[in-house]
C-alpha cells in the first residue's frame, strides 16, 4: 500500500496488472519506479494505491534483468509463479486482500475502487462476481468473452488484411473447436499444471461475471488495440445502466499511440496513462 502523512481513513485504488511474471518495483542507477503505469504521486496523499505481488516473483527487480519477466538464477520462471498463474489462484489472492483492505481503520468502506487491466480485467471481473465491498469496478484492455475469442478477432484482421476471407479459417475453426472442447480437455490434461493458465482463462466468459456485478463499472480501451475491439459490443452483452464505457481512439494496449513526422516517417509511440488515469479518476469519484 503507499504511503502518505494522514492516517484518516481514505479512498483505496486496489490495481490489478497483467500477465507477465514482474516484480512490482524497478530500479536502476537513476530511478526508481512502480509497475503501475500511471503517476500516482500527486494522489498519495488522497487515495490508498494498492498493487498484489505475483506469487514467487521478487518484489524488487532491476530494469535491465527485469523488465520483460523475471527468472531465477537457473534462467527459469520460478516454479511457485508457474504453479499458481492462473485466474482462481489470482483472484483468491486479491480476494484476500480486498477483505484485509475492508476491515483497515486506513480504508474508507464506501470508496474501494478496482482497476484491471489486461490479464487484469479478468481477474478484475471474475473478482466482482456479487462483490459489494467493490465501490467501483474499471475494466482496461482486454477481450470481454475469453482469450479464444480474442485470438479468433486477431485471426479474422489478418484474413482483412490479406484481402482473403478464408485465408485464416482454418485456424479459427480450430480456436472454435478449442473452446466446445473445453469439458473434455478439462479432463484430459486435469494433471498438466500449463494447463491451468489456458483453462480458467478460457472456460470463464468475463462479461458473464460483469453481469454479477450490480455497483458502478467502466470499461475503458484504446481502439487500435485488437485485443479490446470486442468491448464494442458491451452495450449487448450489458444492457445495464451501470455500465459506462471509454473508448480511446488510436490508442493502444497501453494506451500507446503511433506517432509520425511531417514525411509519415515512424517516430516513437507516445504513451497516454497519466491522461486515461486522470478520466478514470474523474469517473471514480463523481456521484
Amino acid at each position: 500500500m503507499s504511503k502518505s502523512k494522514s492516517t484518516n481513513p481514505k479512498p483505496t485504488i486496489l490495481f490489478i496488472q497483467g500477465s507477465k511474471p514482474l516484480p512490482l518495483i524497478f530500479y536502476d542507477q537513476q530511478v526508481t519506479n512502480s509497475i503501475i503505469p500511471f503517476d500516482i504521486k500527486e494522489h498519495t496523499e488522497k487515495f490508498n494505491f494498492v498493487i498484489v505481488a505475483r506469487k514467487g516473483i521478487p518484489l524488487i527487480g532491476t530494469y535491465d534483468r527485469d523488465v520483460s519477466g523475471y527468472k531465477n538464477e537457473k534462467d527459469e520462471v520460478p516454479k511457485d509463479y508457474v504453479l499458481n498463474d492462473n485466474l482462481y489462484y489470482r483472484v483468491n489472492q486479491i480476494k484476500e486482500i480486498l477483505n484485509y483492505l475492508y476491515k483497515s481503520s486506513k480504508v474508507k468502506k464506501d470508496s474501494i475502487f478496482v482497476i484491471g487491466h489486461s490479464e487484469g480485467y479478468r481477474v478484475a471481473a471474475k473478482l466482482s462476481e456479487k462483490n459489494m465491498k467493490i465501490t467501483k469496478l474499471v475494466c482496461m484492455s482486454a477481450d470481454p468473452f475469453n482469450r479464444i475469442a480474442e485470438s479468433i478477432m486477431r485471426e479474422r484482421i489478418k484474413s482483412f488484411e490479406a484481402k482473403n476471407d478464408g485465408s485464416n479459417q482454418t485456424e479459427i475453426n480450430e480456436l472454435m473447436n478449442d473452446y466446445r472442447n473445453i469439458a473434455i480437455s478439462k479432463i484430459q490434461y486435469k494433471d498438466k499444471v500449463e494447463f491451468n493458465n489456458w483453462l480458467s482463462y478460457n472456460e470463464n466468459l468475463s462479461f458473464k461475471s460483469l453481469q454479477k456485478f450490480k455497483n458502478p463499472l467502466l470499461i475503458v480501451y484504446g481502439t487500435n488495440d485488437i485485443g479490446s475491439i470486442h468491448n464494442d459490443l458491451i452495450p449487448f452483452l450489458l444492457p445495464k445502466n451501470n455500465v459506462s464505457i471509454k473508448a480511446y481512439s488510436g490508442y493502444g494496449h497501453n494506451f500507446e499511440r503511433k506517432e509520425f513526422d511531417l514525411n509519415e516517417k515512424p517516430l516513437d509511440d507516445s504513451y497516454h496513462w497519466d491522461e486515461v488515469f486522470k478520466d478514470v479518476l474523474q469517473w471514480l469519484m463523481s456521484k
